[in-house]
C-alpha cells in the first residue's frame, strides 16, 4: 500500500467516525416469552428469553426505528440463526460467535431497522437453547452547543454617582461627573444611543466637557451659561440648559467617556435609539 493510499484511507475512516450516529439502549418485553434465564453483563443482570417450541415472541414496536438483539445458548450451536419477522417478512440473521461467558455461549449482537409502519415483529428462532433479548436504540441526538452570552446592551464602568432630575412630576436618573470622575460607560450589539447633558452652573465660567470614544477625543462641547426653570435637581441652585449629544456611530461594542474639562459638576443620561 502506497504512503498516498494510506493517508486517503485514514481520512475516510475519520470521517465517517465523525458521522456516525450514537445510540442509547432501552429494554423491550416480549409480550409472549417462554424459558428465561439471567445473565451478567457488566455490572447489570439481565433476562434473556427463549420461545415457546416453535413459536416466535412478539416485540412491539410503535415508534421504534432501529432494535438490537443479544443472545447467548446453552450449547455451541453449529449454525446459530435468529429471524425477525417484519410485516410478514421473515428476515434471517445469521450469528458469529463470541465467547464463553459463565456457561454460556455468547453471540455477536446484531441489529436491524425497523419500518414505520410495522407496529409489532416477530422474533423466531428454532435452536432451543437460544436465550434473545431485544433493545431498542433510539437516537442521542448531540447537546447543542451553549450559545456564548449576549452581553448587555450598556455597561456602566464609572460615574461620580447619580442625580435625579425632575420636570413636571417626572423624574429621571442621570449620571453624574466631575474634574476627578468621568462618566464611563460601553454600548455593545451595535446599539447607537444620544446622551443629554446639563451642567451646574457656579460662577461666570463656562462648562465644557470632552466626548471620547475608545480613549480618542471626538470632541468637546462647551455649554452657556443659561439656566433652566423647568428642570430642577437637588441640591443644584442653578442648572444649566440642557445639550443633546449624538454619539458616534457604534460599529459593534464602544467605550465612551464624558470627561469635565471645566471646574464643573456634570449629569447625563445616555438614551438608546432605534437602529
Amino acid at each position: 500500500m502506497t504512503k498516498r493510499l494510506y493517508v486517503v484511507l485514514i481520512f475516510c475512516l475519520m470521517a465517517l467516525g465523525g458521522y456516525a450516529q450514537e445510540y442509547r439502549t432501552k429494554i423491550m418485553e416480549f409480550e409472549n416469552p417462554g424459558n428465561r434465564r439471567i445473565h451478567n453483563v457488566g455490572d447489570s443482570r439481565h433476562w434473556y428469553y427463549r420461545g415457546k417450541p416453535e413459536k416466535s415472541m412478539t416485540l412491539k414496536t410503535d415508534g421504534v426505528k432501529r432494535i438490537q438483539v443479544r443472545s447467548f445458548s446453552l450449547e455451541r450451536i453449529k449454525k446459530p440463526q435468529i429471524i425477525l419477522i417484519i410485516n410478514k417478512k421473515r428476515h434471517s440473521f445469521d450469528l458469529t460467535y463470541k465467547e464463553f461467558d459463565e456457561g454460556y455461549h455468547v453471540y455477536e449482537d446484531f441489529e436491524a431497522d425497523i419500518p414505520e409502519d410495522a407496529e409489532s415483529i416477530e422474533v423466531l428462532c428454532y435452536q432451543r437453547s437460544m436465550y434473545m433479548r431485544a433493545y431498542e436504540m433510539a437516537e442521542v441526538k448531540p447537546k447543542p452547543k451553549p450559545k456564548a452570552p449576549r452581553a448587555p446592551n450598556r455597561q456602566i464602568l464609572a460615574h461620580a454617582g447619580m442625580i435625579d432630575l425632575s420636570h413636571n412630576n417626572t423624574t429621571s436618573e442621570y449620571y453624574a461627573f466631575n474634574p476627578t470622575q468621568a462618566f464611563r460607560f460601553k454600548h455593545n450589539n451595535k446599539r447607537d444611543a444620544i446622551v443629554y447633558i446639563r451642567a451646574r452652573l457656579t460662577d461666570r465660567t463656562l462648562p465644557v466637557f470632552g466626548l471620547y470614544q475608545d480613549g480618542e477625543l471626538i470632541k468637546t462641547v462647551e455649554f452657556s451659561l443659561a439656566r433652566t426653570n423647568k428642570y430642577t435637581a437637588q441640591g443644584v441652585k442653578y442648572l444649566s440648559t440642557g445639550k443633546k449629544i449624538d454619539l458616534p456611530e457604534n460599529p459593534g461594542s464602544s467605550e465612551f467617556e464624558l470627561r469635565a474639562l471645566s471646574d464643573h459638576l456634570f449629569m447625563a443620561r445616555p438614551v438608546f435609539i432605534s437602529n
